[in-house]
């Protein structure tokens, strides 16, 4: 067992008894780790805010590869975005972020690229304009799904290869768009806008810290319903996002 030091964003925490906590943090080096602080529930505790959801932290861990609970030394703040985000908007989308990371990563398998767009996207939710945040989050989860090997097909039928079909068949099943010939056999496709089909190419394509720029994806409904079916389909582990799907709730309760 030897002091390593790791930097990361803090997925999630939770008690275990009554002064430590588990804190999972996904790390640029390490990939997703679960630690043991002890006595960080006791107050004052000398951790801050760095074991808290959304702090970026600087960690020096009792490391030991291949055990389940790695045993933190110290913890340093580095960012505590959680508690500077500054609206319930901006903290559904961040909290979003992290939920698809907690979801879909699986274990110590460090992926660089993955990492950066969770930190650039973080970054991007915290100063985005409001009505930017749902093009930034559909841009992240259309380049984590890419990252990880289910890069939608936007330029050609997904099946065959072929031109697309006029009508713009999406098909969350063989994960991109279809020609007239593999549309015709394929249940459960969903039929997109040429506006729709234009911002879903966008936001693949173009770097995440761009998707802040557009105040507002034009068909973001259509985008929502694509990209969500997509994922459902593909991650076993994808029941959408609790963090969205309560915001969504509390808006529409207001509106009553």
């Amino acid at each position: 067992m030897a002091l390593t030091r790791t930097e990361g964003v803090v997925i999630r925490a939770f008690a275990l008894g009554d002064t430590s906590r588990i804190v999972v943090v996904y790390t640029r080096d390490l990939g997703l780790i679960k630690l043991v602080a002890k006595g960080a529930r006791k107050a004052p505790s000398r951790f801050g805010f760095a074991l808290e959801p959304l702090s970026f932290s600087r960690f020096v861990l009792y490391y030991k590869p291949d055990r389940d609970l790695q045993l933190v030394s110290q913890a340093e703040t580095i960012e505590a975005m959680g508690s500077s985000i500054g609206s319930l908007e901006r903290l559904a989308h961040a909290e979003a972020a992290l939920e698809l990371i907690d979801r879909l990563v699986w274990g110590e398998e460090p992926h660089a690229e993955l990492y950066d767009l969770l930190r650039a996207t973080l970054g991007q939710l915290e100063r985005a304009p409001i009505g930017a945040l749902a093009a930034v989050t559909l841009a992240y989860q259309l380049q984590v799904a890419s990252l990880l090997g289910y890069r939608p097909r936007l330029d050609r039928c997904a099946s065959c290869g072929q031109p697309i079909s006029p009508r713009r068949v999406f098909s969350p099943v063989r994960g991109g768009m279809l020609c007239d010939r593999c549309a015709a056999l394929e249940a459960g496709s969903i039929l997109l806008s040429a506006d729709a089909l234009a911002g879903l190419s966008l936001l693949l394509t173009r770097p995440v810290e761009e998707a802040g720029q557009f105040a507002e994806v034009q068909r973001a409904g259509e985008l929502l319903k694509a990209v969500e079916a997509f994922y459902r389909h593909h991650f076993q582990r994808f029941q959408g996002l609790r963090s969205l799907e309560m915001l969504k709730s509390l808006r529409s309760g207001e509106e009553q």
